[in-house]
């Protein structure tokens, strides 16, 4: 399910690991009387926290949770996935006096050197813009009051600036206004095919580091790509002309899902650039349903349907 907020959107996805550091630190009981009077004050807090990137909509796995109280184990997940999405480095909220087990949540989350916590961040990575994507988060806790959340982004300001320059270029050159959506994004697909390289010394070394292939930076600036950079590109020009969209994956792969005239659909630039000899042509992953997904059946789409239900839709 999906909810818009406001008229206009400015969208979303990536980061396969995310490390998560944890943090005790001792608080002062004035200190947490004046955050909180901070944060109470009409809420206005969490809303200066929001970029340009963010995304003004709840999916069923994703959803924004502004509150200044964190209740229970699913607003953790949605705390973590606000600050993802609002493009913040670090914030905090407090913990609910009802909220006996948040401790063992935290835990549970961050054990196994933060194993399923990784994969949380993974799948949040997702549903943000990639420009707010991260490479790793800290948790800070060790009190009865409040949680805190630092984030490294992956991409920079630096790259940011360069891509967007990019897209501008792109988009006024070949996108017009009385396009249909459909064939807005062809333009935008075939445009990457056209300029990116799949990165075969990246995929059969990831220490590999010739290119930033595993970003947007490497398909628009190097004209290099793995999947990761491949459906980072697309998502930037989908959020950019404003086409709701998130990424999807599994262990070892990473496509888009855009939705378009009711339907989500499935967008992959990765398999339809002619990366191998196999027999795949360039429109094969080219907004096809999930049913047309199924009977393609190559192996490598496949996804957990709990965490990326919109596909199934």
């Amino acid at each position: 399910m999906i909810k818009n907020n406001k008229n206009s959107v400015t969208i979303l996805i990536t980061g396969f690991l995310s490390v998560i550091l944890i943090i005790f630190c001792a608080v002062k009981k004035d200190d947490i009387i004046n955050k909180y009077y901070e944060y109470t004050i009409d809420k206005k807090y969490s809303k200066a926290e929001i970029n340009e990137y963010y995304l003004d909509y709840d999916f069923d796995y994703a959803k924004n949770y502004t509150d200044t109280t964190i209740k229970n184990r699913n607003n953790l997940i949605n705390f973590v996935y606000f600050a993802l999405n609002s493009g913040i480095k670090e914030t905090e909220r407090y913990i609910d006096s009802s909220y006996t087990t948040y401790l063992d949540d935290i835990k549970m989350m961050t054990a196994n050197d933060g194993k399923e916590f990784k994969e949380i961040i993974a799948n949040l990575n997702n549903y943000v813009h990639p420009y707010n994507s991260s490479n790793n988060i800290k948790l800070n806790y060790g009190s009865q009051y409040k949680i805190g959340i630092t984030i490294n982004k992956i991409y920079t300001d630096q790259e940011i600036k360069e891509i967007n320059k990019v897209v501008d270029k792109v988009i006024s050159e070949n996108i017009t206004n009385s396009m249909p959506t459909k064939e807005k994004i062809r333009v935008i697909h075939d445009y990457i095919i056209n300029n990116t390289e799949y990165d075969k010394l990246k995929y059969y070394n990831k220490d590999d580091d010739t290119y930033k292939s595993n970003t947007a930076y490497g398909v628009l600036i190097e004209g290099y790509g793995t999947c990761n950079g491949y459906a980072d590109a697309m998502a930037i020009f989908l959020n950019k002309m404003n086409i709701i969209n998130h990424k999807i994956s599994n262990d070892e792969h990473i496509w888009n899902l855009v939705y378009l005239d009711g339907t989500w659909y499935h967008l992959d630039l990765t398999w339809d650039d002619p990366i191998s000899d196999l027999n795949i042509g360039r429109d094969t992953y080219f907004l096809i349903t999930n049913s047309t997904l199924k009977k393609i059946n190559d192996g490598t789409h496949n996804f957990n349907q709990n965490i990326y239900s919109d596909a199934i839709k």
